[in-house]
């Protein structure tokens, strides 16, 4: 490949050499060397909306990197030309333009596969980009339409009968039928749910970018408490991802629910597969939040369904072995304070210790 120096290309591993995760990312060429090797600039592993779109509807978007911010971080690092790839063809501003004479499914489907291409080659900042590109063409809820919203924790089934500012009456109806009618804030609508999707184009995109924001937790060690767009709440990183990410599942699996019930003719085996994807990317994102109960739930509901789903199993392995090595660590420092309580209580210079403490909290 011919290489120039401000041009951008896809760096292997993001110039860090062969990883546990590899994966692939965009960067800037600063210098070439005549010795095979490069020096770029890689940008932040955040992503970042695409020019239409101003923002996510599931993916974190941190304060920082913004497509109007001036924070994004940015990583010097050198690599052999060997571990570089030029940009896939569309992945330019011309690349991305669309007709608008084209329909919503297959706007949906431009994204979606450029989406696709991206993930493939382990791309997850710029697929995530792409997947919430397309999710953007069917997020506009309207009175008289079907949504997703926050219910006690919970994504559930609501369908919209007033929108008044930022404030929506729905009615929830509950799985004996039962229906209750409230008003909750724009905040809680999670996504529209898209009536015409005959192809599933939806929760294959919630699918994939949930999948995309497991692998970012994994890969961007940004350190530090970040703030995100609409959230007052800051955190790490690697938290936002793993948030959304079950944010992102939990819609997936409550929109393949409802397609399966409210669909003529619906793909119950499809639909159940996919189910089955997002239990499985939703419990390694409940391991890395530390939610082992949760993890092991979905986990085990794969296994209900398919008692060989090798994913479902390594999950349910490893949940096994963290509460192991928990346990051990929690016995072994049982013992050190009992150890020291011994200690503190049958040596003199343990118990002249003690007697000052009772002293000075008399005083």
């Amino acid at each position: 490949m011919t290489l120039a120096v401000g041009s951008t290309v896809r760096i292997r591993d993001g110039g860090g050499g062969k990883k546990k995760n590899p994966f692939t990312c965009k960067a800037i060429v600063a210098t070439v060397s005549g010795d095979n090797t490069v020096s770029l600039v890689r940008d932040d592993l955040a992503p970042v909306p695409l020019g239409r779109v101003g923002k996510f509807i599931v993916a974190p978007l941190f304060n920082s990197v913004g497509i109007n911010s001036v924070g994004r971080s940015v990583e010097e690092c050198e690599s052999s030309i060997d571990d570089l790839m030029e940009l896939l063809p569309f992945e330019d501003k011309s690349g991305n333009e669309i007709a608008d004479s084209l329909s919503t499914a297959e706007k949906v489907e431009f994204y979606k596969s450029r989406g696709d291409q991206l993930l493939r080659l382990n791309d997850y900042t710029c697929a995530a980009a792409y997947y919430e590109a397309a999710l953007s063409f069917i997020a506009n809820v309207s009175i008289g339409g079907t949504c997703i919203a926050r219910k006690n924790g919970d994504a559930v089934i609501a369908d919209v009968d007033c929108i008044d500012d930022d404030q929506y009456d729905v009615t929830f109806t509950s799985q004996n039928g039962e229906e209750e009618e409230t008003t909750i804030p724009l905040k809680d609508i999670l996504c529209s749910i898209w009536c015409k999707d005959e192809a599933y184009l939806q929760p294959r995109c919630l699918l994939n970018l949930s999948r995309c924001l497991v692998k970012l937790a994994e890969i961007d060690s940004t350190s530090g408490n970040v703030g995100c767009a609409g959230q007052r709440k800051r955190a790490t990183r690697q938290e936002k991802y793993r948030s959304s990410a079950v944010l992102g599942c939990s819609i997936t699996i409550t929109l393949c629910e409802h397609l399966k019930e409210s669909t003529a003719s619906p793909d119950v085996a499809l639909l159940d597969s996919l189910i089955g994807k997002a239990r499985v990317i939703r419990s390694r994102a409940f391991i890395g939040r530390n939610m082992l109960k949760n993890a092991m739930v979905d986990a085990k509901k794969v296994t209900t369904q398919d008692p060989d789903d090798k994913d479902a199993l390594k999950l349910i392995s490893e949940i096994k072995a963290i509460e192991a090595r928990s346990k051990l660590l929690d016995k072994k420092i049982s013992r050190e304070v009992c150890r020291w309580v011994k200690k503190a209580t049958t040596t003199s210079e343990g118990a002249a210790a003690i007697e000052r403490m009772d002293e000075e909290s008399s005083i």
